[in-house]
């Protein structure tokens, strides 16, 4: 009998201890991902390429403004320009980060600059658990063409030619 106690005992113990973690978890989550606006950087540069063609585009991102969107996703608003040689398009960004497995989707808007300038679909890919690295793959709606995006945090960088920098 008062083994029986003791295992009701420690059961019980138990399904207190899993409610109390399910009701924790929120907040934890909530904390990562106040953790991840405040951290995540507010510039990055690199290239984008289309597949199937070698030409290099610089990219420069920034972020004016990072904020929690809702318990799982934080929300990145910025500008960024894309070169090509001497031609230089300036776009409004908008980035969404997913916790707790960071999976980025970057859409590009507003172009300036270049009048064939693809805005029609996003960025989807990985932010590294450090927050310093992007990888994500353009994907167009309409035709399904794809490109590669490969990004760096940089400790400052402006809406500007990635040439300026």
């Amino acid at each position: 009998m008062r083994h029986a106690m003791i295992a009701n005992l420690i059961l019980r113990l138990g399904l207190v201890i899993a409610a109390a973690s399910l009701l924790l978890f929120p907040a934890v989550q909530a904390a990562d991902l106040k953790d991840l606006t405040e951290r995540l950087p507010r510039a990055y540069i690199g290239e984008f390429l289309w597949d199937g063609d070698n030409t290099v585009q610089n990219v420069v991102i920034t972020f004016d403004q990072v904020r929690a969107r809702n318990d799982q996703t934080a929300e990145a608003f910025g500008c960024g320009a894309y070169q090509v040689g001497r031609h230089v398009t300036k776009i409004k960004v908008r980035m969404f980060v997913r916790q707790p497995d960071l999976q980025v989707e970057i859409f590009e808007m507003s172009p300036e600059g270049n009048g064939s300038f693809e805005t029609g679909g996003s960025h989807r890919g990985n932010l590294s658990d450090d927050l310093q690295n992007i990888d994500a793959q353009w994907t167009t709606t309409a035709s399904g063409q794809r490109g590669q995006l490969h990004l760096h945090a940089a400790s400052s960088a402006a809406c500007e030619p990635a040439e300026s920098l």
